[in-house]
């Protein structure tokens, strides 16, 4: 799998493409101001190829040139950016794949070590390698098999690594042995304690900073294996997973595109009691919100990524609501899309077999594939109540539908409601007006083909009321 110079630290005249995909920016959204191109601000896809010796030092002045955020980078992005050595391991074998550890960031002085799985598709690279896409857990799970060979075949290679410094145990998702599952390793970094229970600990010895750290090192590691094409690595997590990408998405722009599922940004912002309980008032000094808003949660990063990204999740997920959701997505610099697959199970599995949206996206980035839908933000007549919404991509579904509610309170309990819309040629006429009491509504569209539907893609979310 990894030849001899796949262990070694690669030089740091290592050269890195910035922004590799060529995606027209969303014809719906107004720009977003960033400064020029070349200034030796913030990086752009016009700066061409950049060594990584002089990009790196650029890295830290990111907090400081992005509009109404503060953020606080705890990370040597310097280091994690450095091809990490990996070590060949008996440990949990699964057919077909390769397991392996990767050094992680630094634990009390001492490197730690990731556990991870990797494989390619069957048969030789295409030109320029295969493309890629590193799979981040979510709580309570692991490196999955399933998930890789799932990328495998799409045709692309994958790599799927334990966050949280265990071994893969159980039998879910074609993990092999019987093992039990939460066993911890050698050299292993922390592991999650609730939600940012670790607070009090010193930055670098909480769980979140390593899980971060450990997603930046696989991307490169990867960018160092031959068979991979480096300018077309994607990344995906799912619930954790999804809040963790959501940072990295903002402090590695190697990635050619970012796809959270379930979890990302906000999450101090959730008025669900699972969340919103380990914030103050109930928990949390003052300087540990404070640093908890600028150092860890997504949404002191996303105004800083720039890759596309597909943001997955159900109308009324149970852990991170729609509404923190749906401003995650809308916070990014770059192109960003909301897909909605209304009644969506949270799991892992369902995670990544249920949103087939998930390939189709990576598709259109790094195969060059057909995009999904594009939905404008609706425009609501204030006498008729009507929403009409702008689209692109008529021949891509066949129903669109407004989901509103008039409930109030926590956004897990809302009931929902829906009204067809006629699909014209660029816009969607909903049949009928939205009642008075409406509180919240977005548009939601999709393709159905023999009862398999596709091409799942949704407006911004409107709230016009608690």
């Amino acid at each position: 799998m990894f030849s001899d110079h796949h262990n070694m630290i690669i030089a740091p005249l290592l050269k890195i493409r910035l922004y590799p995909w060529k995606q027209s920016p969303s014809r719906f959204r107004s720009p977003k101001k960033t400064p020029s191109p070349c200034s030796g601000k913030v990086p752009t896809p016009e700066c061409g190829v950049t060594k990584l010796a002089v990009f790196l030092p650029l890295l830290s002045l990111l907090a400081s040139t992005a509009e109404g955020s503060k953020r606080d980078i705890v990370w040597d992005l310097k280091a994690l950016f450095r091809t990490p050595k990996v070590h060949k391991t008996e440990e949990r074998p699964a057919k077909e794949l390769r397991s392996f550890f990767y050094e992680g960031a630094l634990y009390k002085g001492t490197p730690t070590r990731v556990f991870a799985y990797y494989a390619t598709p069957e048969g030789n690279p295409p030109k320029g390698g295969w493309p890629a896409v590193i799979c981040a857990h979510g709580g309570g799970g692991t490196a999955y098999p399933e998930w890789v060979r799932f990328w495998n075949g799409r045709g692309y290679a994958a790599l799927a690594m334990d966050l949280e410094g265990h071994l893969p145990g159980g039998n879910a998702h074609q993990v092999e042995g019987n093992f039990p599952t939460g066993q911890g390793h050698e050299n292993a970094g922390p592991s999650r304690v609730d939600w940012f229970g670790d607070r009090s600990l010193p930055d670098k010895e909480q769980w979140f900073y390593h899980a971060v750290a450990d997603v930046i090192r696989a991307n490169s590691l990867l960018r160092a294996v031959k068979a991979i094409n480096s300018k077309k690595i994607g990344l995906t997590g799912i619930s954790w997973g999804g809040t963790v990408v959501s940072t990295v998405a903002g402090l590695d722009p190697r990635f050619a595109f970012v796809v959270p599922v379930y979890g990302s940004g906000y999450i101090h912002k959730s008025d669900n009691p699972g969340l919103s309980q380990w914030f103050p008032p109930k928990n949390m000094t003052e300087k540990q919100y404070r640093d908890y808003q600028g150092k860890w949660d997504p949404s002191a990063h996303l105004p800083y990524a720039r890759m596309p990204m597909l943001f997955v999740t159900s109308i009324a997920d149970p852990v991170f609501q729609i509404d923190i959701f749906a401003r995650s997505a809308k916070s990014t610099k770059g192109p960003s899309s909301l897909c909605i697959r209304p009644w969506m199970i949270h799991a892992h599995g369902n995670g990544w077999n249920d949103p087939v949206e998930i390939g189709q996206f990576a598709d259109s980035i790094v195969k060059y594939g057909p995009s999904l839908p594009e939905l404008g933000p609706p425009n609501l007549d204030p006498s008729s109540r009507v929403a009409r919404t702008p689209f692109q991509g008529k021949d891509k579904i066949s129903e669109a539908w407004i989901y509103f509610t008039t409930a109030g309170g926590a956004w897990k309990n809302r009931k929902w409601n829906f009204i067809q819309c006629t699909i014209g040629d660029k816009e969607l006429i909903a049949q009928k007006g939205l009642p008075g009491n409406t509180t919240a509504f977005l548009v939601y569209v999709f393709r159905d083909v023999g009862g398999f539907r596709s091409n799942h893609a949704a407006s911004d979310l409107i709230i016009m009321g608690k």
